[in-house]
């Protein structure tokens, strides 16, 4: 039996901090977890557990850019 098991987080996106805001609103609105961890100069990092890497890329790619 398996009492403890490490998540993996992969990253889905990286940003401007209101490109950061709107994805992560995006997510969770699908119920999918997501964090975020400042990368310097290159933007905001978007991560979620590896087993919503799937679902967190379809609705990052199905949004519309204004």
């Amino acid at each position: 039996m398996i009492t403890s098991r490490k998540i993996s987080q992969v990253n889905v996106f990286a940003g401007s901090p209101w490109e950061v805001a709107s994805v992560k609103s995006l997510l969770k609105a699908a119920y999918i977890e997501a964090s975020m961890k400042d990368n310097g100069l290159k933007g905001i990092l978007v991560s979620v557990p590896c087993e919503y890497y799937t679902a967190a890329m379809r609705v990052i790619n199905s949004r519309k850019v204004l």
